[in-house]
């Protein structure tokens, strides 16, 4: 939907979200990752910078790195740097990390922790790269690769794994393999920021439901594939005042996984 139509129709709530819903019905990108899978938005994040901002609003290509840059004190990075901080890590990664804004506030935290951002944007990690090395932080190392390559990485590299807002970009066809590769190098705690919904009539396997563009899915649901121990698992709600939106004040979660 074009953004001044967009702009237009939100004067009317209830039309609003309904042009927008069947906006993402008939969106041929859409269409796309149902043929194609998840390499449709693989090719999108790489290339980014390329392009200018979305329809709904996003930043232009311009000062897009730098607007993930600026947005380090978005509530929600505090919420889950306290959930990372009950592990106490020494090592930590986190996959799609941008240009490295969590990063950074953990390092100020943990000065002395090893800590590896992996992206598949290199604008994003030789731009998060610089502004790190600008500030004095030699503990933090950005770079570029998938979710679900993390070849270069030995069995429980890491003491805590994280993701922020990029499962949802992660189609049926490589949930499995991303999760599998994440709990791989994981020695401690995985912790996802994710859409999480418990659906078992449609997404009984947690490979994920299609909504507004994105994927939420029933974590615990997936996980139990590769985690046995239901005790292993906590899903916290993450208040809807840190993070408001259709999207996320309605499904976003923090889910915790003990890997031990």
């Amino acid at each position: 939907m074009p953004t001044k139509i967009g702009r237009f129709l939100k004067h009317w709530p209830a039309l609003y979200h309904f042009a927008r819903e069947v906006h993402f019905a008939l969106n041929f990108r859409r269409v796309k990752e149902y043929l194609l899978g998840t390499r449709v938005r693989e090719r999108e994040w790489a290339t980014k910078q390329l392009r200018g901002g979305d329809d709904w609003g996003e930043s232009s290509r311009n000062d897009w790195v730098k607007s993930y840059w600026d947005s380090q004190n978005h509530p929600h990075r505090h919420f889950l740097i306290e959930r990372i901080s009950k592990f106490s890590p020494n090592s930590i990664l986190e996959v799609g990390c941008n240009c490295g804004p969590n990063l950074r506030l953990l390092a100020k935290k943990f000065p002395n922790a090893e800590m590896i951002g992996i992206d598949i944007n290199p604008m994003a990690v030789q731009e998060g790269n610089e502004w790190l090395a600008q500030e004095g932080i030699s503990s933090v190392k950005l770079l570029e690769g998938k979710a679900d390559e993390l070849g270069q990485f030995q069995d429980k590299s890491f003491d805590v794994v994280f993701t922020d807002a990029v499962l949802i970009y992660i189609g049926p066809d490589k949930i499995k393999d991303v999760m599998k590769e994440m709990i791989r190098v994981t020695r401690s705690a995985l912790i996802l920021v994710e859409w999480h919904t418990e659906d078992q009539r449609k997404d009984r396997h947690g490979l994920g439901v299609y909504w507004l563009g994105c994927w939420k899915r029933d974590y615990v649901a997936l996980l139990k594939q590769f985690i046995r121990e239901d005790n292993k698992i906590h899903v916290t709600k993450i208040p809807e005042n840190l993070w408001p939106g259709e999207g996320w004040g309605k499904l976003g979660h923090v889910i915790e996984v003990d890997v031990e």
